[in-house]
């Protein structure tokens, strides 16, 4: 093998894995002022150092980049083609460098924030407005999914943070509870039952029931159809629906009742009537969660926009 050439290929390898910021830098500056002298200063460095690294550039590239005399200093036409590409490569070092920063302080990246439909119908909204604003470079996917859903997805590292209802969900994961909500009953307007201030639960035994989903809502449903068993039915569901705003609408056109959160939201509908049930309904927990041993900035910027809105939501 001895005495044989290298090929072109290995030596253009060894000069890029060779090559270091330094010297790029050093070029750029020589090129740009055609002096050694005023590169050397605008550098910080001293002239003879400075004629080595570019001596040892072109050693390690295999070409020639400047022309010297004791008066002058000019790129040869390699080095003319070079240098806009190594300018290139000093910004995309800047702007890397830049991005890694801003990733680090959580100011850049991607967010994956799981929901039901309670937290899109309240709490999320504000969040998320709040949350955009003050980090607009963050990335945010929203993925609608049931809470046992995103309790899992969260404990698989596959989501970053759920919003999602029942505390029984959550053990061994770091949470905020966002709200506790007690089941009122809805009523169409109209209905036998719109006249009284509380309704009594076995009042509804025979009363066809609108319901959410069961494959989304399962958690949900478990709660309500607890209630209801304690006092002896189970809702005879006439129709489920995948969404809040779908429910309360079915309600309204008068195909059933249904039990659900005191969302403020329902209250300004005309077209269906809240009442309180009269024995005392268990508490619907909402909460955000995530894994207490996810470490991402962007998350912790994202736990904290959501304790302030939770704090004082009257400021979004």
């Amino acid at each position: 093998m001895q005495g044989r050439l290298m090929p072109l290929g290995h030596l253009y390898k060894l000069a890029a894995m060779s090559i270091e910021i330094r010297h790029l830098r050093a070029f750029v500056a020589v090129a740009e002022d055609l002096n050694f002298r005023r590169a050397a200063e605008r550098l910080n460095l001293a002239q003879p150092a400075l004629s080595r690294t570019i001596r040892d550039m072109e050693s390690l590239m295999g070409v020639t980049l400047f022309e010297r005399s004791t008066r002058s200093v000019k790129l040869t036409p390699t080095g003319a083609s070079f240098l806009a590409e190594a300018r290139e490569m000093l910004e995309h070092l800047t702007a890397a460098i830049r991005n890694a920063q801003r990733f680090e302080s959580g100011e850049l990246g991607t967010l994956n924030v799981g929901f039901n439909d309670f937290a899109i119908n309240d709490a999320l909204p504000p969040i998320i407005m709040r949350f955009r604003s003050r980090y607009p470079d963050i990335s945010v996917n929203l993925r609608s999914m049931s809470s046992p859903e995103m309790a899992d997805a969260i404990r698989k590292r596959r989501l970053d943070i759920g919003f999602l209802t029942g505390a029984h969900l959550v053990g061994g994961l770091s949470h905020q509870v966002l709200r506790k909500e007690r089941l009122v009953c809805l009523l169409p307007k109209g209905h036998r039952l719109a006249n009284q201030k509380s309704i009594a639960i076995a009042s509804l035994a025979n009363e066809p029931f609108v319901t959410g989903a069961s494959a989304g809502w399962q958690s949900f449903l478990d709660v309500v159809n607890a209630y209801c068993m304690a006092a002896g039915f189970l809702p005879r569901v006439a129709q489920e629906a995948s969404h809040s705003d779908s429910i309360v609408n079915l309600v309204a056109a008068g195909m059933g009742v249904s039990i659900y959160i005191d969302a403020a939201w329902v209250k300004e509908r005309r077209d269906v009537v809240m009442r309180p049930l009269a024995e005392k309904p268990p508490i619907v927990v909402s909460v955000a969660a995530w894994h207490p041993d996810l470490k991402s900035r962007i998350l912790e910027n994202f736990v904290t926009v959501t304790r302030e809105v939770v704090a004082d939501p009257s400021q979004d």
